[in-house]
């Protein structure tokens, strides 16, 4: 996968989340947010333009083609969170013009994603 930092991003409400995705198993491709609406979920999540999706909502996108990622993404009716990969050389993320370091919340959110994801590569 390369270098970058991995960031817990969490939505709530339901669809439509405001970003589009591309890439997938079939096109050989990690799969990555191609676009952010402004003024969306997304938008306000953190989610950046570029990211590489490790996982939806704990399972493991490496292995899915575009299809499956979409079957996956509209069984999700309330709450969605992403493990990310941010590239390195990424911008800094502001949101609302102010920096917000990560809660707690935030940070067990993000440890319980990757456990959850790590579960599902050694389950598989």
């Amino acid at each position: 996968m390369g270098t970058g930092d991995f960031v817990c991003i969490s939505m709530t409400g339901g669809a439509p989340w405001g970003f589009r995705l591309q890439g997938g198993k079939e096109q050989k491709q990690p799969l990555r947010v191609a676009k952010i609406r402004s003024q969306s979920k997304a938008s306000r999540s953190g989610l950046c333009e570029g990211d590489e999706v490790v996982s939806i909502n704990g399972n493991p996108c490496a292995d899915l083609t575009y299809p499956e990622v979409i079957k996956l993404m509209e069984s999700i009716t309330d709450s969605l969170q992403m493990l990310i990969k941010r590239r390195v050389d990424a911008p800094f993320l502001f949101l609302e013009d102010q920096f917000h370091p990560p809660s707690l919340q935030h940070l067990l959110g993000y440890t319980s994603l990757l456990m959850a994801t790590l579960a599902n590569q050694l389950m598989g």
